[in-house]
């Protein structure tokens, strides 16, 4: 029997395919993971307290997949992930927000990111050729079931090459479906084998370039920009009227409750100083300003180094010994700072094509 030239490439593809699934695992998927699994350990050593060591480790893990990208895999990844793990407002609008703005910039307009992954290159003209191939493969690919979550290390790692090999699965059937459609033309056949080489997961990196230690230096550093976020409170209180021993002096305070919004948001909440009314049960209108909770000096110590590690300057300003003990000096200014390291590393690792893979 003749094989005709279109099923011998698409069948050399199929050769390929798990190869490139290995290089995926070997090449970004276990050095990712080591990296996350030694910035977890620093980042535990760092934090004393047990609530510190016990906040969302898994979360903390979405949030860094979500912004140091370096491929369409993790991207795609991150995106089933966000969905899995919604965290808190602040890091769920930065996770989102930096994914969309990753897929924009490739122009891969997809409602369904995944799918970009396995078959970024072949979707649009594909579709024009097979539109069964592409839809049949697809759907194996985004009808997953429920992921159990935990943080750790190796659920992440098995996650990862789950996801990596259902990708793998998608790109065999879809080409395995176009060998066998009689209902393409040779030249068809030949133009989407064309389309599948173009596809990310068969372009995978040929060798580990990941410098794990510096990956895990960023990861480490985003953890703490996160708690950074996490550490403003909006506080309500007003002066105090004296009249009890204990509230001499001092502000009474009516409410305390964690800020959703970004430092960036246009909606951040202002400091607003009481409004003296001369009732006589209430002299003052409640004003708010904003509070920040002390992570600690060793965990401020421990940001300036990664902030100098990672190309930014001292995350802190300067204090001599007695000031980094008594003195939190967080401030709007920190908060800001937080937000612009995200996304100077979001836009450091972020791929700019579909097949670009930013070792970093």
């Amino acid at each position: 029997m003749i094989v005709s030239a279109a099923t011998e490439r698409l069948n050399d593809i199929l050769v390929e395919l798990p190869k490139y699934k290995s290089q995926w695992e070997a090449n970004v998927s276990s050095p990712y993971v080591r990296a996350y699994d030694l910035a977890i350990d620093n980042f535990q050593k760092t934090t004393k307290a047990q609530e510190a060591r016990d906040r969302m480790l898994a979360e903390l893990f979405v949030f860094s997949a979500s912004i140091l990208t370096g491929s369409i895999m993790m991207a795609a990844f991150a995106t089933t992930s966000v969905r899995v793990l919604a965290g808190r407002a602040a890091l769920s609008v930065i996770c989102n927000n930096n994914l969309n703005r990753t897929f924009n910039v490739m122009h891969a307009a997809a409602s369904n990111k995944v799918v970009m992954f396995a078959l970024g290159g072949v979707l649009d003209e594909a579709k024009k050729l097979a539109n069964k191939q592409v839809t049949s493969a697809a759907e194996k690919l985004t009808s997953s079931a429920p992921v159990a979550a935990a943080p750790t290390a190796l659920n992440f790692k098995t996650r990862i090459d789950d996801f990596i090999a259902i990708n793998h699965v998608c790109v065999h059937d879809f080409v395995r479906g176009v060998q066998h459609d009689n209902t393409i033309s040779e030249a068809g056949k030949s133009r989407l084998a064309d389309l599948v080489a173009q596809t990310p997961f068969c372009n995978p990196p040929e060798s580990r370039r990941v410098d794990e230690n510096r990956l895990s230096q960023k990861m480490e550093l985003l953890f703490y920009m996160s708690a950074v976020l996490d550490s403003d409170k909006l506080v309500t209180y007003a002066p105090s009227t004296g009249g009890t021993v204990g509230g001499i002096g001092r502000d009474i305070e009516y409410g305390k409750k964690a800020i959703p919004q970004l430092p960036s948001a246009t909606d951040y909440p202002k400091s607003i100083s009481p409004r003296l009314t001369g009732r006589p049960f209430q002299p003052y209108d409640p004003g708010q300003r904003i509070e920040y909770d002390n992570i600690g000096s060793v965990v401020r110590e421990r940001i300036n180094t990664l902030s100098r590690l990672t190309g930014n300057s001292s995350f802190y300003p300067e204090q001599n010994s007695l000031e980094k003990l008594f003195i939190d000096p967080t401030s709007g200014a920190q908060m800001a700072k937080a937000e612009q390291i995200i996304n100077r590393l979001s836009a450091d690792a972020r791929p700019k094509q579909l097949t670009d893979v930013r070792m970093i």
